[in-house]
């Protein structure tokens, strides 16, 4: 049900994730169509679902597409944290490890069983005790292979930020550091982009209205305060995860459909003081737009970067100048209504978007689409499986495209492998 993230591993392995509903179907319905006013009750709909499910791996032969094992990941059922989707990493040690619902697992991938899990610290409510809204989106790798999470508790946007957590886990132990867990402030649902300068590690993320870094010193976490730069307007929601250039990250704006303004990007170096630089992707500066998905780019060759819309289905791409100091527009299309995470082939120059084509409101035609990357240029299309705007991520294996529909709200999504053909 609902599947989200995608994964490649060894011996011909793909793994996806998903079973945790919480909120993607607002996405969906929105993308769909609905009016924003219905915002609460798909929110609590959302919310009641995910208490009906259980996230899940599944691992799948990435050759034949058919599904090896599914491995559902319930621990955490009766904790009451909140089913969001969290994520995974495939480790350079062999192993899997794989987080929803405030548990951390770890996974042998020969016998794809679990072999051993953890329990991670909930952020601490207003009133006292546990805040079960604590939700653990993702794993980041340090350079000596221990694992960074991060667990947040905000929307971000008006009012007080409630704190989240830091913690770094030994891969072979999964012990758990600083212990005991201390909140952290500045934390929301953006994932990390671990970054070592000079022998130091850094996370970066932008926080619910900050843009942030940590100095990691061992098991400490270290806000940054004079490279902080509030990014967030009035009328704006929480941006999403920082995209790491060489030099500078890049992050956009409004990653909630609750926002009232248009999109925006921002570039800032990693200097010490460096300047936020804001910038406007799309024609239309009065027209609201909201996008899940973080930007992406190609950081190793072309230094381009593109972001997507999905209240319009609009992308651009930009010049990340000087590894992500500041940025330059390059090109946008409206030629197609984009809703997936986008994924780029820095090889061949290459964005992997999408486009839904709905001549019935309540049913659509998803097509994997190739963009050139320097120019914005359609270079191919091919209709893939799914009938509704995906909440899922496009993602590349080996020799093949992997394109995830997630068909919120129905039993079944769909995994598709596109491969390419020469002319």
């Amino acid at each position: 049900m609902e599947p989200a993230w995608g994964y490649v591993g060894k011996r011909g392995k793909i793994y996806v994730v998903g079973g945790s509903p919480y909120l993607l179907n607002m996405f969906t319905e929105l993308m769909l169509g609905a009016p924003k006013r219905r915002i609460p009750l798909l929110t609590e709909r959302s919310l009641a679902a995910s208490k009906k499910t259980t996230p899940y791996v599944v691992q799948i032969d990435a050759k034949a597409m058919t599904v090896d094992k599914v491995l559902h990941l319930a621990k955490g059922r009766k904790s009451g944290f909140v089913n969001y989707t969290g994520g995974m990493l495939v480790h350079s040690n062999g192993f899997l490890y794989a987080v929803a619902q405030g548990v951390l697992y770890k996974i042998d991938p020969r016998r794809f069983e679990v072999k051993n899990f953890v329990s991670l610290p909930a952020a601490p409510a207003a009133g006292g005790g546990p805040n079960l809204m604590t939700t653990y989106n993702g794993i980041a790798a340090a350079a000596n292979g221990d694992l960074f999470l991060k667990g947040w508790a905000t929307s971000g946007g008006e009012g007080e930020e409630p704190p989240g957590m830091l913690v770094r886990v030994d891969p072979d132990t999964l012990a758990i550091a600083p212990e005991p867990p201390v909140p952290v402030n500045g934390i929301s649902s953006a994932r990390m982009a671990v970054v070592n300068s000079g022998g130091t590690e850094y996370l970066y993320l932008p926080g619910p209205k900050k843009s942030v870094r940590f100095k990691v010193d061992g098991s400490s976490f270290e806000l940054d305060e004079s490279w902080t730069s509030a990014y967030l307007g009035k009328g704006d929601t929480q941006a999403s995860s920082d995209l790491f250039m060489g030099n500078g990250v890049l992050f956009a704006n409004n990653t909630s459909p609750t926002a009232k303004t248009s999109s925006r990007i921002f570039a800032k170096g990693v200097a010490d003081g460096a300047e936020l630089h804001e910038y406007r992707p799309f024609r239309h500066p009065r027209e609201v737009g909201w996008n899940f998905f973080m930007m992406v780019g190609d950081p190793y060759r072309s230094g381009i970067a593109a972001v997507g819309d999905q209240a319009s289905g609009r992308v651009s791409g930009y010049r990340a100048c000087g590894g992500g100091v500041s940025a330059r527009k390059l090109w946008e299309t409206d030629e197609i209504e984009s809703s997936a995470g986008m994924a780029v082939n820095y090889r061949a120059g290459q964005l992997y978007t999408d486009d839904r084509v709905c001549p019935q409101q309540r049913r659509c035609r998803l097509y994997l689409v190739v963009l050139d990357l320097r120019t914005g240029e359609e270079l191919a299309r091919v209709r893939v499986a799914g009938t509704k705007p995906t909440m899922g991520q496009i993602f590349i294996g080996r020799g093949a495209v992997y394109y995830i529909a997630t068909q919120t709200g129905t039993p079944h999504g769909y995994i598709t492998r596109v491969t390419a053909q020469p002319r």
